[in-house]
């Protein structure tokens, strides 16, 4: 009964949150039908980059941050380079003034030194290594939300070499309230997590997002959210 009861709350986790990666996937697809054109410029990429991101940060949805962050050295005319938007609900560098839906600002000068690497944070890292969908956190994103996020990322490819990752920075307060309650309201213990193990949502609010499963002492049976590329699990707490 119990396990029966985690595989149906897989299930409405899935129904809920499967649009959130099918679209991503699908800007996936269609920036690597842009960059398989030919070569590949900054200004060209921000245009296409905002046109496929904007709809989805416009409404009220988990998104609160999209784009497209190049590979160093795809693009000709910028060899960092991040095609970040974030919506109006993102409070990042608003010292509490009403947010717009505006361009993430970054630097992409590697000699300034408030240049930061991102090939080696773990949302770049998990995307690239695995050449799959990668959901990093949650984590307190200080560099672009300033709140409780997960970054989901794919890999763009073109002529069998990753030209950047797509992805989206998703608020966990948001995922909450797209998934109605769905953890909150479980009739048996249960954890929602990362394939990392990291704690997404439980339903003992003294499981903090982002602590690692295992340093709680939880032996947890994971069962795949469906629709989430094997990125999100559930399990019943034990």
């Amino acid at each position: 009964m119990i396990a029966e009861a985690i595989l149906e709350m897989a299930d409405v986790l899935g129904a809920s949150l499967a649009p959130v990666f099918a679209q991503v996937s699908d800007w996936r697809d269609r920036l690597e039908a842009v960059l398989a054109g030919g070569s590949a410029h900054a200004g060209d990429v921000d245009d296409a980059v905002e046109w496929l991101v904007a709809p989805s940060l416009a409404d009220t949805g988990p998104a609160i941050g999209a784009g497209f962050v190049a590979a160093p050295g795809f693009l000709e005319d910028a060899p960092w380079h991040l095609a970040w938007w974030v919506s109006a609900a993102n409070g990042v560098g608003l010292a509490g003034r009403e947010g717009t839906l505006r361009r993430l600002a970054s630097i992409e000068d590697p000699l300034d030194e408030s240049f930061h690497d991102y090939t080696r944070l773990e949302w770049w890292r998990g995307a690239v290594d695995g050449r799959d969908a990668y959901l990093a956190g949650p984590y307190i994103d200080y560099l672009c939300t300033d709140e409780l996020t997960l970054t989901l990322t794919m890999p763009v490819e073109v002529d069998g070499r990753v030209a950047g990752v797509v992805g989206a920075d998703l608020s966990v307060a948001g995922l909450e309230l797209l998934t109605d309650g769905v953890i909150g309201a479980a009739s048996v213990p249960a954890i929602l997590g990362t394939a990392a193990g990291r704690v997404v949502a439980a339903t003992d609010a003294t499981l903090e997002p982002g602590t690692p499963a295992r340093r709680l002492g939880l032996a947890c049976e994971w069962h795949p959210v469906p629709g989430c590329r094997g990125t999100l699990k559930v399990a019943r707490a034990a």
